[in-house]
Formats: structure tokens, sequence, C-alpha cells
């Protein structure tokens, strides 16, 4: 018997939606049991069958991580550290992004355009060492600056703004601010950049991943416990023969809430600059 067009496409929506929220129960469980683990004790972590749902709820996770360790200094330094290393970023490869899009007629354009693509073919491991050098030999090993300055123009933000800027940003507009006797960084500044906000807030949210949760720079470039960020400061909880689980679950999660925060209050920017086209052309 033949199913008529309506009826495959009820069968084929319900389908749809029946995979992605499995979908979403796959990827959200993990943070769910972030969050429960946070309030439980240790034995109630290790029970079986596992308890979903903590009785009784206990803070004593959270009063310990902070008697412990310096949480809230870690929590300003990785605010600090991921806000800088954002507002760089994108101020760096927006500007990267505008003159590769609009000055088509640079020299050496296409050529530096394939390098700074090639740069990307390149593991983060093989320049970790080089870096590090430049930095030691700059004076700022253990200080903000060496987690906010490296990778702040890096190639998939100079890419993902030269390919939006080309799809929405029209020459006309440009040459017209020209004509009105504005700059090249006044166009930039008033033109390009008010309408690249969905394409900034998408690749805003990339870079403070990105950042917040570095943790193997932080290792090499951060000496002093005043410096470290809450990752690192978390990593650093777990010992050789024993681990506080519940303090690390405690803390993983104080970590992890920023992220999801930031995510829901520019969450229509950053589906707005994914779906706008960035990556077409």
């Amino acid at each position: 018997m033949m199913l008529s067009a309506r009826t495959r496409n009820r069968i084929t929506g319900t389908l749809t939606v029946i995979a992605l929220g499995g979908a979403a129960v796959v990827f959200l469980f993990p943070f769910y049991w972030l969050m429960v683990s946070a309030f439980k004790t240790r034995e109630q972590m290790f029970t079986l069958p596992p308890q979903f749902i903590p009785r009784p709820v206990v803070l004593e996770n959270f009063t310990n991580v902070f008697a412990a360790t310096p949480l809230a200094r870690a929590f300003l330094n990785s605010c600090i550290i991921a806000g800088g290393h954002v507002l760089l970023a994108l101020f760096l490869c927006s500007l990267g992004g505008y003159a590769f899009a609009k000055f088509r007629n640079a020299p050496g354009r296409n050529a530096l355009f394939a390098f700074v693509l090639g740069t990307m073919m390149i593991p983060g491991a093989v320049t970790m060492i080089p870096v590090f050098v430049v930095l030691a030999r700059l004076g700022l090993v253990n200080t903000y600056w060496a987690m906010i300055i490296p990778g702040a123009a890096n190639a998939f933000g100079i890419f993902w703004m030269r390919q939006y800027i080309i799809n929405n940003v029209p020459d006309e507009l440009l040459a017209a601010g020209r004509i009105d006797g504005c700059g090249e960084f006044g166009l930039y500044r008033m033109i390009v950049l008010p309408i690249c906000k969905p394409a900034l807030a998408a690749l805003a949210i990339l870079l403070l991943i990105g950042s917040w949760n570095n943790l193997m720079w932080a290792f090499v470039v951060l000496r002093t416990q005043s410096k470290y960020t809450m990752p690192l400061l978390i990593y650093l909880l777990q010992g050789e023969i024993r681990t506080p689980y519940g303090m690390v679950m405690a803390g993983g999660l104080l970590a992890t809430l920023p992220l999801v925060i930031a995510f829901l209050v520019f969450q229509r920017a950053f589906i707005q600059g994914m779906t706008a086209g960035a990556l077409k052309g």
C-alpha cells in the first residue's frame, strides 16, 4: 500500500525528532551527570545501581573546593584571559578578513592567503616550543599575555571573517563611504563591524570555548598558583593515590557554567552567524 506524501512527511518528521532527541540525550548526559555528581557524596557516586538524582543533596563538595583551592582567583584569571583573548582575536581576525576580502588588487594577496590557510595544517604541538621560547625571551611567561596573545590571529578566524565579509558587505557600500571621505579603518569600524555582528558573535563563542578550556598551554606557561586558570586548578586536584572526585565534579560544574550561560545569552546571534553564509563562496 502506497503512503501519501503527507503521511510520509509526518513519518519522516517523527523519526527525525526521535533521532535528534536521542542525540541530544547522548550529548547532554555527561553534563547532567557532572551536575548531579557535584551534589553527591563519594559513596553516592560509586553506588550500584547509580543514583540519577542525589538523595540527600549535599553542598560539601563546593565548600571543600573553595576551602582547599583559590577557585575564586582562578575564575578571575580565566575571565581575564578568555576575555582578553576573544577581544584581541576578534579585532585581528576581522581586520585580516576585511583585508583579504576587499583588497583584491593587493600584491601577493593570494599567496599570503594561501600561506595563512596552510598554517591550519601545522599541529599545535609543533609550534609550542618555538612560541614558548619567544614568550620567554620577551619576559611574558607566567603572565596573562602568554595565554592571550598566542593564536589570536588564527587562520580559521581570518577565513571565517573573510567569507562572511565577501558575502555580506557590498562593495558599493564601501565605495559610498570612500566618496564621503571615510578612511579604510573608518570603513572597517563604521560599516564592516556592524554588518559582521552575527559572524563576530559566532566566532566569539568558539574562541571563548577554546580559550576557557585551554589546559595544555596553561600547563606550559603558567608557573604560580596565583595565575592558574580554572581548568588547570581543577586538573591539579587529582592525586597520584586518591582523587577527591566530589571536589573535581564541583569545580568542573563551576568551570562549565560560564560557557553555558554565555551560549544561552548569545545563542541567537551565534545561530544567525552560523547560518548566514559565513562559509559560502
